[in-house]
């Protein structure tokens, strides 16, 4: 008895996009613009100009990390005709369609729009008028290729369509050598806890930006300070406790580092005490409230208001 014959699995890479050309000059620059917005802040004394300067500093490099996540992503499309199935890769994403559960491969619905807020992924996991539609694509409707099996379409962009097609005739008449079931598997990475808890994400992100907050408001303020500002006081209301004004950074800093234990502690313990996880992260965002009104009162008391 003959075993079966071995087909080599053939790879393809998605069309190439000049979006991704345009999407790294942006990150470029936008690092460049960064690195520049943070040499400023290091050479200017504190004060209203380095709240402006370090927002747009932050805002730079996130928009500059996000095109660089979005860059990575899109180098990890892949598609690959085995006899059994075609796999398509993306983001350790795994889409498995076995070939005999397919009905056509032809053209892409031309309907299909892009959702430009991803950009340069807005092809991807596009939305249409067709129901249980999947875009890993790259390209526009007219360059790409539909998959379309009894529950879903699949909307892919091989870099040579004719060589895709006839090597997926070829895998198709062999039969399969085994059963597969159409499904995604989801990369590990993307079943993480808290990219799927709401609750989760809106309590640190609270934290974090009520902490930057506290340490803009204090740097905002600080010229107005005098040289010596009280930081402490007595029962009386009298001050007992005389510092150079440069230890109002104190208040964010304890602030800050305050957030981010208990952020830490919640991450280690979510998966076995959850509600105390919400609980340590609704305290650090109360602590970074109450910072914030003790920074207030003293920079108020300290310039007469």
């Amino acid at each position: 008895m003959c075993d079966a014959p071995h087909l080599e699995i053939m790879s393809f890479r998605p069309l190439y996009s000049r979006d991704r050309i345009i999407a790294a000059l942006a990150a470029a620059l936008l690092l460049l613009l960064a690195a520049l917005a943070l040499l400023a802040i290091l050479h200017r004394a504190p004060g209203p100009g380095t709240v402006l300067l370090g927002g747009i500093f932050l805002l730079l490099a996130f928009l500059a990390l996000l095109l660089i996540y979005r860059l990575w992503s899109l180098h990890t499309i892949d598609y690959w005709v085995e006899r059994d199935a075609i796999h398509i890769h993306w983001q350790g994403e795994e889409a498995i369609i076995p070939l005999p559960e397919i009905e056509t491969i032809g053209a892409a619905p031309q309907e299909m729009q892009p959702s430009w807020l991803h950009w340069p992924l807005h092809w991807l996991h596009t939305d249409s008028q067709h129901e249980h539609l999947v875009s890993y694509a790259t390209q526009p409707a007219s360059q790409c290729l539909a998959v379309q099996t009894k529950e879903s379409f699949y909307i892919i962009s091989p870099h040579d369509p004719q060589q895709f097609l006839a090597v997926y005739e070829e895998r198709r008449a062999f039969g399969p050598a085994r059963h597969l079931r159409e499904a995604i598997y989801l990369s590990p990475w993307r079943q993480f806890w808290l990219l799927n808890d709401r609750l989760a994400q809106a309590l640190l992100a609270g934290g974090l930006l009520l902490g930057l907050l506290v340490l803009a408001y204090t740097v905002w303020r600080f010229p107005q300070l005098p040289e010596t500002i009280a930081m402490h006081f007595n029962a009386r209301g009298e001050p007992d406790l005389l510092s150079p004004r440069r230890s109002i950074f104190l208040l964010p800093g304890i602030a800050l580092l305050s957030g981010f234990l208990n952020a830490a502690i919640g991450f280690a313990l979510y998966e076995y005490q959850r509600f105390f996880s919400y609980l340590l992260w609704g305290i650090s965002i109360l602590l970074q409230i109450a910072f914030l009104f003790i920074a207030s009162n003293l920079i108020n008391l300290a310039v007469g208001r």
